[in-house]
């Protein structure tokens, strides 16, 4: 018996593996064990996590295009060959940003930090990104600039268990996180679980019965709406003066900011009446232990940083970083969203989240890695940045692929597969 983890998600539950009884099925069986995050259930992911061990498509080899324009066995020793040699013959026609390395947020902090690191020494290329742009850097941006440091869940998952009031933006947990819901059974039992989502999902459903509030925004405003809370939590004098006096800067600007969205303009822009809306500013002031928590609905739009600060905005003026039993957090879609930045596979950072453009975390790096801070490239571009400069002239003529799907899950994925076409060169590692 083997104790892991499931792979699929940001839960990471706990998971056995033991040697299967059955010859026509995975040659591993999984089982749910304890956790914090899972306290003993499993999704359907987890279930048959297994399966992709004896799926028909799985690969147990390398594959490489032939001259008939199709993919043929070979062994590692060609494979390899073929993949070296034709990254030399570009890099020296082209140079070394002809190559560039698409990375992904199910990578474990081992594989992510090797990847990046092969990016920079190995093939010296500036051109590494990881499909967490997709995920949650709007959330990891709003961050930065409020609290210095982006962190996912700055507290453990157990701690939303007590909480008397949960505010959920932009997250269909029930369906794509579904041990989580058993978190959320306190705040659901006072009447606190707080949903918005513009559909009636099945977490939204959980609201029912006396479980909270389903707060349903014209799709794209769920800033204006964190910022009617915001205004009524101020205009009803709701908001922690003495945390916000000692703990932030720049209160009463955000507190100007909000005053021109009062409840009623926020209900025309929203279509959340102005009654809910009080509601819900008003179940969060009560609760002794709240959170409020975004997802990549909230997260995943032009405005989706200011979406996030606002949202961190209306937690900071509850009082609710830095308190035991209170926060604000992000939820992490990919299994290790949060370790693949942190540890390399981001176009602007070096492990351990050290920007690229610092001399001194360059020249830390660099001495771990025995090369010279110089021949570290510098600062890549974002990833959709990246993938649109695939096979254009002066662009990108290779590109590495490790635990990510562009070609599926990228922006405008039909321009994406076209470019993807045009490599001379593309190398994919996937199971």
């Amino acid at each position: 018996m083997t104790a892991t983890h499931c792979p699929y998600c940001a839960l990471q539950c706990a998971t056995t593996l033991t040697p299967a009884t059955r010859a026509d099925g995975p040659p591993v069986q999984v089982a749910p064990r304890q956790f914090p995050t899972n306290r003993g259930g499993l999704c359907q992911k987890g279930w048959t996590s297994a399966e992709v061990l004896s799926a028909p498509d799985r690969l147990t080899e390398p594959w490489l295009r032939r001259a008939d324009g199709r993919l043929h066995p070979a062994t590692w020793d060609e494979a390899l060959g073929h993949v070296a040699a034709e990254v030399t013959r570009l890099q020296a026609r082209h140079g070394r940003d002809s190559v560039g390395v698409f990375g992904g947020g199910g990578l474990t902090n081992e594989k992510a930090y090797q990847l990046g690191k092969f990016a920079r020494v190995a093939l010296g290329t500036r051109f590494v990104d990881y499909n967490g742009r997709f995920c949650m850097s709007s959330a990891a941006a709003a961050g930065n600039q409020a609290f210095g440091l982006d962190r996912g869940l700055p507290f453990p998952l157990a701690d939303v268990a007590g909480a008397d009031a949960v505010l959920l933006l932009g997250s269909n947990v029930a369906d794509t996180m579904p041990p989580l819901v058993q978190h959320l059974a306190r705040a659901r039992e006072r009447g606190g679980l707080l949903v918005v989502d513009p559909r009636r999902s099945a977490t939204a459903a959980l609201t029912g019965e006396g479980g909270g509030l389903h707060l349903q925004p014209v799709p794209g405003t769920d800033q204006a709406l964190l910022l009617g809370l915001l205004h009524v939590l101020v205009a009803e004098d709701r908001v922690a003066h003495d945390y916000l006096a000692a703990r932030t800067t720049g209160w009463d600007a955000v507190r100007r900011s909000v005053s021109e969205w009062w409840p009623a303009r926020v209900a025309d822009l929203t279509g959340v009446p102005e009654s809910r809306l009080r509601q819900a500013a008003r179940v969060l002031a009560d609760a002794d232990h709240a959170y409020v928590l975004t997802g990549r609905g909230a997260e995943q739009h032009v405005d989706g940083t200011d979406t996030v600060t606002a949202a961190v905005n209306l937690a900071l003026a509850l009082g609710l970083p830095g308190r035991v039993g209170s926060g604000y957090g992000c939820l992490t879609g990919q299994g290790n969203g949060q370790g693949g930045r942190e540890h390399g596979q981001k176009a602007d950072q070096l492990p351990g989240y050290r920007s690229i453009d610092d001399p001194a975390a360059r020249a830390h790096v660099a001495g771990v890695w025995g090369v010279e801070p110089d021949s570290l490239p510098g600062k890549g571009v974002p990833a959709v940045d990246l993938l649109r400069r695939l096979g254009r002239a002066g662009g990108i003529r290779a590109l590495f692929v490790h635990g990510s799907n562009p070609a599926v899950s990228a922006p405008d994925a039909t321009v994406v597969r076209r470019r993807l076409a045009s490599l001379d060169l593309l190398v994919v590692c996937d199971v």
